[in-house]
């Protein structure tokens, strides 16, 4: 066993939880998932209802192994219940169960002030969350407008950004942002961000998403 804590996201009924969990990485993601289930007493799966595990919205397949996954210590991991009748586009998870994650109707209210600025100074994405999603709208693809935190669509005229693209996430009072596996990848200050990997955000970064180039502020 090759154990790594985590910290899981779940609902309960209508109520969202979190929890520090103990994994073994070499297990497979199916097996982790039905001990999840067992250990949280959540209702059990059925024919109208299948438990997926989810990394960065993200679903991960249930025959890899957690280290095959990319999951390592400290991760945040979301294991939610959806209809296998649903439908998914790859391994993203459909919006309805998007919108349950983060982003634009996450519970969590962001205690600072913060935006994304435009170059010029418009558009202002206002950020109001702890956890906040960038990308380009496609309501076809399961990303309506209201999934994002800043829909860059209007800003992007040649299509750079990917639908998911970047997430911005507060806690222990400090910013990081993510790349979520996005087609022409991410900068900070010109650094390269990579896929997957998260990287500090501080007041005054000019963040580079595609073709687009947005400046980060906070302030209290």
């Amino acid at each position: 066993m090759i154990p790594v804590q985590i910290t899981l996201q779940f609902a309960r009924g209508d109520t969202r939880e979190s929890a520090r969990m103990q994994l073994d990485l070499e297990g497979t993601v199916r097996e982790t998932v039905q001990g999840l289930v067992a250990a949280l007493e959540l209702p059990p799966e059925a024919h109208d209802r299948r438990y997926q595990l989810l990394r960065n919205r993200q679903v991960l397949r249930g025959e890899d192994r957690l280290y095959e996954a990319g999951i390592e210590e400290g991760d945040i991991l979301q294991l939610v219940a959806v209809d296998p009748k649903a439908t998914t586009f790859g391994r993203i998870i459909t919006p309805n169960v998007l919108s349950r994650l983060g982003g634009n109707v996450s519970g969590d209210d962001l205690p600072v002030q913060a935006a994304l600025v435009a170059a010029g100074g418009s558009p202002v994405f206002r950020l109001r969350r702890t956890r906040a999603l960038i990308g380009r709208a496609d309501a076809r693809l399961g990303y309506p407008p209201e999934a994002l935190d800043a829909d860059l669509t209007d800003l992007d005229p040649h299509q750079t950004v990917s639908r998911p693209h970047a997430l911005i996430a507060f806690a222990a009072n400090a910013f990081t942002i993510r790349d979520l596996y996005s087609q022409l990848g991410l900068q900070v200050n010109g650094a390269p961000v990579a896929a997957n990997k998260s990287a500090p955000l501080h007041d005054g970064d000019t963040i580079t998403v595609g073709e687009v180039t947005l400046t980060f502020h906070v302030w209290n």
